[in-house]
């Protein structure tokens, strides 16, 4: 044999050994994907929502509320908690748009008032898991908005750590110094304001900070880092470690997705170049009368825009004004009292609302043309009665030190959707100009077992 003939069969065979070791390889990568898939897999008890005709499927344009819990393992043990015991941290609504290769987030605040079919009243949105796991938060997500909630994800603080560690950190811009708890609440996560790479446990401290700039600020990081965390997936670093992102994703998630959908969403992630458009819930303080419980209202106008811009992606007729329950309601919209079938389905007021007219045009634009949240420029002051969790040398903005004692903050005045009104912190009444606070409040007194209760 000559010697070119030995250099060509050394070829051949090491090429033979790769495609082998690539065939096993891709087969037990299939099969942990497989497994991983079936044990995160966690079906829900609500069926196909009423505003679709068909069953929703991947391969056309469809949502995803993405869920991130409060759960951990500690707490769990400690509480005899299961996952569905826990409320919502953050609720994002994801909308697939395959015709245009986009995918468009919205950012809905955890406080943000909202109907609880479990309960049949109005509460904080982020309360729905906890009375009805993810279909109690899918199905508040689509009164809300008027939209269908095809599929959902739930992760758990545990599962961000692990997720941004598989695919060896992200890189991420810290919006201003931090100095958080821990994972475990058992140390510090300290960051300095700055572009830079995160570990897990750093990312988590980041989405979960609220100190400096509230609730809405939070919510901005989340998606941030979900745009983050895809890219990086994507990126031939991350799609290197996805079989251990694959393990993770199983020990750390539920989702109602099956093996197939999932397979078709990666060929489809891997193979186009898709943008992402993301937007925050707009909206108002509101101060409950009855135990002065903070809740966050959303914008008529934003959540008429965003319900259009939806249900055009996912084909649908668009959305009259009131088809949204919140519209329709109006000021008869009071947390913790009981709402009747005639209030929840006939009731309809006189007026129109301004941005329904034929030709307006919403300075909102298709509801995801909006500014990022500004704290030191927004009046929305969200809670004012969060606990410190900075240490006692460290002072951040609006931070107090523990052991000090701060003068609570000013309650003034915000306004509502249309720049009337106002909201009066001190008493709950939630003012658009029309009426008095006795007309606002006749016959809304409460017998709600919850009335003292929230969070």
């Amino acid at each position: 044999m000559t010697l070119m003939k030995k250099i060509i069969w050394t070829i051949v065979i090491v090429l033979v050994l790769i495609l082998i070791g690539a065939g096993i390889y891709i087969y037990s990568l299939y099969n942990t994907f497989d497994e991983g898939v079936s044990s995160s897999y966690e079906p829900t008890d609500k069926e196909r929502s009423d505003l679709r005709k068909e069953d929703a499927t991947v391969e056309d344009s469809f949502t995803v509320l993405i869920l991130g819990t409060d759960e951990n393992e500690s707490r769990a043990e400690k509480e005899h908690l299961g996952g569905d015991d826990f409320r919502t941290d953050s609720m994002i609504l994801a909308t697939f748009d395959k015709n245009n290769d986009d995918v468009k987030l919205v950012n809905i605040p955890r406080d943000t008032l909202a109907y609880l079919k479990t309960e049949e009243y109005f509460d904080k949105i982020n309360h729905a898991h906890m009375y009805g796991g993810p279909s109690a938060s899918m199905d508040a997500v689509e009164r809300l908005l008027n939209v269908p909630v095809d599929y959902y994800v739930r992760i758990n603080m545990a599962g961000l750590v692990d997720i941004v560690d598989s695919v060896g950190g992200v890189e991420f811009d810290v919006p201003f110094d931090m100095n958080e708890p821990n994972q475990d609440d058992n140390g510090r996560i300290k960051l300095s304001e700055g572009v830079q790479e995160l570990s897990g446990a750093e990312a988590l401290a980041v989405v979960r900070s609220r100190r400096v700039d509230s609730d809405l600020g939070r919510g901005n990081r989340q998606m941030e880092l979900v745009e983050a965390v895809l890219n990086k997936v994507k990126s031939s670093g991350g799609l290197s470690k996805i079989d251990d992102l694959i393990k993770v994703v199983a020990d750390n998630t539920r989702h109602n997705f099956t093996s197939k959908d999932i397979r078709q969403l990666a060929s489809y992630y891997a193979f186009n170049d898709i943008s992402f458009d993301s937007t925050q819930l707009r909206g108002t303080d509101y101060w409950h009368q009855g135990n002065g419980a903070y809740f966050y209202r959303a914008d008529d106008e934003h959540l008429f825009v965003l319900s259009n811009t939806i249900r055009s992606i996912l084909e649908i007729e668009p959305s009259e004004p009131f088809d949204l329950l919140q519209l329709r309601l109006g000021d008869y919209l009071v947390p913790y009292e009981y709402m009747d079938d005639y209030m929840l389905t006939e009731h309809q007021p006189e007026v129109m609302p301004y941005f329904a007219e034929e030709g307006y045009e919403s300075s909102y634009g298709d509801g995801f043309e909006t500014e990022e949240f500004d704290y030191e420029e927004s009046d929305v002051e969200g809670e004012n009665d969060l606990e410190d969790t900075t240490e006692g040398d460290f002072n951040q903005g609006n931070q107090a030190p523990q052991g000090e004692s701060t003068e609570e903050p000013a309650q003034g005045e915000n306004y509502n959707n249309d720049g009337s009104g106002t909201n009066n912190q001190n008493d709950g009444y939630y003012d658009d100009g029309t009426e008095t606070e006795d007309e606002y409040y006749e016959g809304s007194n409460s017998n709600s077992l919850n009335n003292g209760y929230y969070y």
